[in-house]
């Protein structure tokens, strides 16, 4: 009996096998169904621009920053791609609010790409009004592709509304995690201009148009196998500029808490170990058991087969005349 049960132990797992790496694996590497996550920043001696009447000048503040990111339900995207509302607000550590800002965007499951397949936009605030503008998303959005490779990608800046290179800076380690370094530089850029009290710069005019300045190097610590960051640091320099004069607006590093970075790197290595063993170890550890006991099992059967042949003979009665 032992010949038949290990050919058919065989050819299950020879099936399993494939079932793993061309089903399972595929159907587990996309972002998951019904996404939820909060994730805390934050900023230390960061110059902000105090907009109150009464004051209307930089200020430093610690910062706390909550990103929470969620699945947009029943949207009505297609196939492949999914939808996802984020809510970003800063606060001060010592009290108040100093910016919210919420986003909208659509993007592949797979590769993490922006997609205009449907209603992607951003919520912008003059201070006063908040405005819903449209945009179409390009680059990566919220992540980096499952199964991340060594090079340069494009990944989106809100600030811009566009995608810019993250080139690959080679690999790292984060919490005993290996990460692949991907650094993006935004060199100096006029993202808008905005009408400011004249006070601001020292003028006597009652309000003045002055350009926000923006540039930014910002630092993704990506685990390969998800395309998960595990850590961010951004060096954030934007200044209100008019007639030479540059005041700070929000000038700082933020980065991902100590404690944040600890939960992602203990979530992501767990999913990084699963899918990277769904995907080449878990499947040849089946196939190679299955073929091997495949293998035994047919020889086992044929051993059998001849024995009970031989015997079959050596049993047959002589016919004599």
């Amino acid at each position: 009996m032992i010949g038949p049960v290990l050919v058919g132990l065989g050819v299950f797992l020879v099936v399993a096998a494939a079932l793993v790496r061309f089903y399972a694996y595929p159907a587990l590497a996309r972002v998951p169904a019904g996404y939820h996550s909060t994730t805390e920043l934050e900023a230390t001696g960061a110059q902000i621009f105090n907009s109150d009447p009464d004051v209307l000048a930089p200020e430093v503040h610690d910062l706390d920053i909550t990103s929470k990111t969620s699945e947009v339900t029943n949207a009505d995207t297609p196939d492949g791609d999914t939808e996802w509302t984020n809510v970003t607000t800063v606060d001060k550590a010592d009290g108040g609010n100093f910016q919210l800002s919420t986003e909208q965007f659509a993007f592949d499951e797979v590769s993490g790409v922006g997609s205009d397949c449907c209603d992607s936009w951003v919520e912008q605030s003059d201070g006063t009004k908040i405005t819903r503008v449209p945009v179409v998303p390009e680059g990566q959005i919220y992540k980096f592709p499952f199964n991340t490779e060594k090079k340069t990608y494009q990944v989106w800046d809100g600030e811009l509304g566009k995608a810019t290179p993250a080139t690959y800076e080679g690999e790292d380690t984060v919490e005993g995690l290996k990460v692949y370094k991907f650094v993006q530089v935004i060199d100096p850029t006029v993202v808008e201009t905005r009408e400011v009290p004249g006070s601001v710069f020292g003028s006597d005019e009652p309000s003045v148009e002055a350009d926000m300045l923006y540039s930014m190097t910002r630092t993704f610590y990506v685990e390969p196998i998800t395309g998960s960051p595990v850590h961010r640091v951004e060096e954030r320099d934007q200044e209100l500029v008019y007639d030479g004069q540059q005041v700070p607006a929000f000038v700082g590093n933020v980065h991902y808490t100590d404690a944040q970075v600890k939960d992602l790197v203990d979530e992501i290595s767990t999913k990084a170990m699963l899918l990277g063993g769904m995907r080449v170890l878990y499947p040849l550890i089946m196939l190679v058991l299955g073929l091997a006991m495949l293998g035994l099992g047919l020889v086992i059967n044929r051993r059998q087969a001849g024995s009970l042949e031989h015997d079959n003979k050596q049993e047959r009665p002589l016919v004599t005349a």
